[in-house]
């Protein structure tokens, strides 16, 4: 029995022994360790130095690891979707604790009257990313004429 649904463990034993016996496949995974350990490498340095707007810049940990693992064959449907379970586990508990711990900051001993409505509200905006236009904004508020 599996952990995650549609998954065959003997499949998924098998894929992945055909899969580490590919010198493909083997450099992919180690050219990705390599890709992660550079990009934490210049983050320290960057975060160093207070470039933190460069920071944003460097590849996303993240998009490098589900690019390497959407790159395997479909033929490995088992390995992939162990794959994705897994990888997916850690993006939503940190969501839900992202959630949780901004719920706690803002409905504080000094905050008691929000309402679980105002309270959703403003864990909606802490933890939703938005940016907005300031320059098309700006243009369609009507210019007023001092008197």
């Amino acid at each position: 029995m599996s952990a995650f649904t549609g998954v065959s463990q003997p499949n998924l034993e098998i894929e992945l022994a055909d899969i580490a016996d590919k010198d493909l496949w083997v450099s992919k995974f180690k050219r990705l360790t390599a890709d992660l350990e550079d990009v934490a490498r210049q983050k320290a340095i960057l975060a160093q130095e207070h470039k933190w707007s460069d920071i944003e810049h460097l590849p996303k940990p993240d998009k490098l690891v589900f690019e390497t693992w959407k790159a395997i064959p479909d033929t490995c449907v088992n390995m992939k979707r162990y794959a994705f379970g897994v990888l997916s586990i850690f993006g939503s508990t940190y969501l839900f604790m992202q959630e949780k711990t901004c719920s706690h900051n803002i409905k504080s001993k000094h905050r008691t009257r929000l309402t679980d409505d105002s309270l959703q509200s403003c864990v909606k905006t802490k933890v939703t990313s938005y940016s907005p236009d300031i320059e098309k904004l700006s243009s369609d508020v009507q210019k007023q004429k001092s008197h």
